[in-house]
C-alpha cells in the first residue's frame, strides 16, 4: 500500500502561499509607500514654487518704490543710451527683504535700440536711441542654505504721461476694437517680441482686455512686450486714409510689375495660393506684393518689403517675411500647426468696408492647430519698406522708430506706472547695453 504524507503537501502548499501573499502585499506596501513619498514631493516643490513666485510679484508691483529708492544713474537722461552713466554693473542684486517664507532680491537695467540713419539725414549721430528701463524681481526659497526655488518677474518702468516711441503698431497691430475670434497658439515655440516695446497694440482697453484673455491661457511669457493701448497711427486711423493708402500701394505695385522689378509678381488680380519656394522680395531687394483677393502662403515662401492682402491672408508651411504685412479683409490666420518662419517688421489686422463712410469692421487672429513662429517689431525692414512708395505714400505711413523717454530719474511715484510684465525664465543678459 502506498503511504502518501498528504499533511505535509497541504502544509508545504500553504507556506508557499502565504509568502507569496506576504510578497505581494509588500510589494504594494512599498508601492504606495514610493507614489505618497513622491505627491509629497510634488506638492512641496509646488508649494515652494508659490511661495517664490507670491516674492517675485511682491517685488514686481513694489518696483516703482526700488527704482526711486535706487536710482544710482546720476544725471543720466535717457536709460540705455550709449552713453548711459547709470549703473556700471546692472547684474548686480539687491537684497530687498522677505516676502513670508522667500526672500526677495532685485535689479534694474536698461534695453537700448540703436537704428541706423536714413540717408541724408541731417544729426543722425546725435540723435538718442529709443530705451527702456526694466525692473527685475526674483523671489528665492533657501532650505539649509541651498536655492531650491526661485522665480523671477520682470516689469517696464515708464512716466505715465510717456508716449511710447512704438505708438502706433507693435509687432503684432490691431487698428480697430471689434472682433470675431482672438485665439492665439498654444505652443511654446510661437513668440511676439515687441523689440523693446509692446509685442500687441489695439486702440482700446477692451481690445487688450479679450487678447490679454486668451493669451494668459496660452504662455503670456512668450508676448515680450505685453499688449497695450496704443492709437495705430496713419494710414490706419480712418477708413478713408487706409483707402488711400492701399490705393497708393496698389498703383505702386502695378508700376513695378510693367517696370519687371519683382522676383515673382509685384501685383495678383485676385486670390494668390503659392506653397512653394518663391521669393517675394529680399532684405537687399524688397519690392511691394500686392493682392487684389486673398492669399495663402504656404512651403518655404520668403518675402521683403511691403506685403499687402486686400483680403484675408494665412500662412503654413515654414515661410518667413521681413517688412509691412497688411490684411485688410480682417483675418489673420495660422493654419495647420505651421512652423510659421521669422517674420521681422508688423502685422496689421484689419477689416476695411467698402465705403470709406462706414466704420472698420471686426477682425480676427486664430490658428488651426499649433503655431511654431517668431514674429519680431523690426523699425529697419520698415524704413526700407517704406521707400518703395512714392512721396505721397511715404507721408501717409508714419512710422516713428526714433525717441526715447523723458528723464525717469526726478520723477516721483505719482508719475511713474509699470507698463508691461512678464513672467522671466533666464535674464537676457545678451540684448542688454552694459556699461
Amino acid at each position: 500500500m502506498n503511504n502518501h504524507n498528504l499533511g505535509s503537501h497541504h502544509t508545504g502548499l500553504a507556506l508557499i502561499l502565504s509568502l507569496l501573499l506576504l510578497f505581494v502585499m509588500t510589494m504594494l506596501g512599498v508601492t504606495s509607500f514610493s507614489n505618497t513619498h513622491i505627491q509629497e514631493r510634488s506638492a512641496s516643490n509646488a508649494r515652494l514654487q508659490t511661495l517664490a513666485i507670491e516674492a517675485a510679484a511682491a517685488g514686481a508691483s513694489d518696483s516703482i518704490s526700488f527704482f526711486l529708492n535706487n536710482p544710482e544713474a546720476g544725471d543720466d537722461q535717457f536709460c540705455g543710451a550709449l552713453d548711459h552713466d547709470g549703473w556700471t554693473n546692472p547684474t548686480d542684486w539687491v537684497q530687498s527683504g522677505t516676502v513670508g517664507a522667500a526672500s526677495l532680491k532685485q535689479r534694474m537695467y536698461c534695453l537700448a535700440d540703436v537704428y541706423p540713419c536714413e540717408v541724408d539725414e541731417v544729426d543722425c549721430d546725435v540723435r538718442p536711441p529709443r530705451s527702456q528701463l526694466f525692473v527685475l524681481s526674483r523671489g528665492e526659497v533657501l532650505s539649509e542654505g541651498v536655492t531650491v526655488a526661485t522665480r523671477d518677474v520682470e516689469v517696464r518702468v515708464a512716466l505715465a504721461s510717456y508716449e511710447d516711441p512704438t505708438a502706433g503698431c507693435g509687432a503684432l497691430c490691431f487698428p480697430a476694437c471689434d472682433y470675431d475670434i482672438l485665439e492665439f497658439p498654444s505652443s511654446p515655440y510661437f513668440q511676439i517680441d515687441g523689440g523693446g516695446g509692446p509685442a500687441i497694440t489695439a486702440p482700446c482697453q477692451p481690445m487688450v482686455e479679450a487678447i490679454d484673455d486668451d493669451i494668459m491661457d496660452r504662455r503670456i511669457g512668450n508676448y515680450v512686450g505685453g499688449i497695450e493701448v496704443a492709437d495705430a497711427g496713419s494710414p490706419w486711423d480712418t477708413p478713408a486714409t487706409t483707402e488711400d493708402f492701399r490705393s497708393n500701394v496698389e498703383d505702386a505695385a502695378i508700376a513695378a510689375q510693367a517696370e519687371g522689378e519683382c522676383m515673382t509678381g509685384c501685383y495678383f488680380d485676385g486670390d494668390l495660393r503659392d506653397f512653394g519656394m518663391s521669393e517675394y522680395g529680399t532684405v537687399d531687394d524688397p519690392q511691394i506684393t500686392y493682392i487684389d483677393g486673398d492669399a495663402a502662403f504656404g512651403g518655404q515662401i520668403t518675402g521683403a518689403g511691403i506685403l499687402f492682402v486686400r483680403g484675408d491672408l494665412s500662412w503654413n508651411g515654414t515661410p518667413s517675411f521681413r517688412g509691412l504685412m497688411v490684411t485688410l479683409g480682417g483675418t489673420y490666420v495660422i493654419d495647420g500647426g505651421a512652423h510659421g518662419g521669422n517674420h521681422a517688421g508688423t502685422v496689421v489686422v484689419l477689416n476695411a468696408p467698402d465705403d470709406v463712410n462706414d466704420d472698420f469692421g471686426p477682425a480676427s487672429f486664430f490658428n488651426l492647430g499649433g503655431g511654431w513662429a517668431q514674429y519680431n517689431w523690426d523699425c529697419q525692414t520698415l524704413l526700407d519698406a517704406r521707400t518703395l512708395l512714392d512721396s505721397t505714400g511715404e507721408a501717409l505711413w508714419d512710422i516713428d522708430c526714433e525717441g526715447a523717454p523723458e528723464n525717469l530719474y526726478e520723477a516721483d511715484s505719482s508719475e511713474l506706472t509699470i507698463v508691461s510684465w512678464r513672467e522671466n525664465i533666464g535674464w537676457r543678459e545678451n540684448i542688454f547695453i552694459v556699461d
